[in-house]
């Protein structure tokens, strides 16, 4: 007898005579009818082996397919066939692709392909040029009339003695400068001898009297010597006045050192040095760097120094009075340098 199947589940049934299946409790068909039901079977099988096909070829051509994708993303940056990928870009193919690529296999620039865009490009060595700041020292003396410029007048009682006007048996005669004292720090200034700068000093003031029509001063060495250590006397003390940190002005100083200066006006005389002062520089202009260092100096010869000295004493009223009185016979200058490059000048009149 040929074998019973289950219509529903396809179980074999153990009774070919049983009319109901023990599996799922189907009703089983009559023998004429279950032939059918193995073809049936069969049919199924074969169904099943042609989608498995159907499902390995597929497979097959989705790897046939992603073989080229898998070339495309293997392929060198920057090589012969493709060339540079550009950040943010794809490359084509040779042969356009049928198959629509996934978005996600777009792969993006990566850090190395950025990092190598740092180029060495050449840096020029000039840069932009550093701008100086040029400023300009004053060259005119501080607007200081002597104490002594009318010196205290006392009544001729008794005629003045003529002669030498010291008095002192040994003189007394102030500090002087050192010689090393009138060299400059700085290598590029031009050296300036003090006793030519006084000598040429003491010639143009005689220059003034002459232009003025009045007679030219006599040169006192003892004078110059008075003035000369009032100028170091402010270099030492940081001072710019006619009377020193010790309350002694011109005519004190004079006095100390034997030189009393008594001038007769016929029916008075006077009593006391007359004095001018002048503060300069060794440089006229001077260069600056933004961060403040001087660079630069535009440094004044022996006769710059002269000439401003002189001029400023003419252009100020009370300098200018004492250098074309009348009764002044003698004068004495005296020069002194500090280091920060200032000029003292001392004229000491009798």
């Amino acid at each position: 007898m040929a074998p019973v199947f289950c219509p529903k589940c396809g179980t074999r049934s153990p009774d070919p005579s049983g009319k109901f299946c023990t599996t799922c409790g189907a009703e089983l068909s009559s023998p004429q009818g279950r032939a059918p039901v193995a073809g049936q079977v069969a049919s199924l099988k074969w169904l099943v082996a042609g989608i498995g096909i159907g499902v390995i070829l597929l497979i097959a051509l989705v790897l046939i397919l992603a073989i080229p994708l898998g070339m495309l993303s293997a392929s060198p940056a920057g090589s012969a066939a493709a060339g540079p990928v550009p950040a943010g870009t794809l490359s084509a193919l040779a042969t356009p692709l049928t198959t629509t690529v996934p978005p996600a296999t777009t792969v993006p620039a990566t850090p190395e392909l950025t990092a190598v865009t740092t180029i060495t490009t050449p840096v020029p060595t000039t840069t932009v040029p550093v701008t100086l700041r040029r400023t300009r020292v004053s060259v005119t003396p501080k607007e200081t009339v002597s104490l002594d410029v009318n010196p205290t007048l006392t009544e001729l009682t008794v005629a003045s003695s003529a002669g030498s006007q010291i008095t002192l048996p040994s003189t007394q005669v102030p500090t002087q400068p050192p010689s090393g004292s009138y060299l400059s720090s700085n290598p590029k200034a031009p050296v300036i001898e003090p006793s030519a700068l006084e000598a040429r000093i003491h010639e143009l003031i005689n220059l003034q009297r002459s232009q003025n029509g009045l007679s030219t001063l006599g040169y006192d060495s003892f004078l110059a010597s008075i003035a000369r250590g009032h100028s170091w006397d402010m270099v030492v003390r940081n001072f710019f006045e006619h009377e020193n940190p010790d309350g002694l002005n011109a005519r004190a100083r004079g006095e100390a050192a034997g030189y009393p200066c008594k001038k007769e006006y016929g029916t008075y005389y006077t009593e006391g040095l007359s004095e001018n002062l002048y503060q300069g520089y060794r440089y006229n202009n001077y260069w600056t760097a933004p961060n403040g260092t001087t660079v630069k100096y535009e440094w004044n010869s022996l006769e710059q120094v002269a000439q401003q000295a002189v001029n400023g004493w003419m252009n100020s009223e009370g300098h200018r009075k004492n250098i074309v009185d009348t009764h002044f016979t003698q004068e004495g200058i005296g020069v002194a340098f500090s280091t920060d490059e200032k000029i003292y000048v001392t004229e000491n009149f009798c």
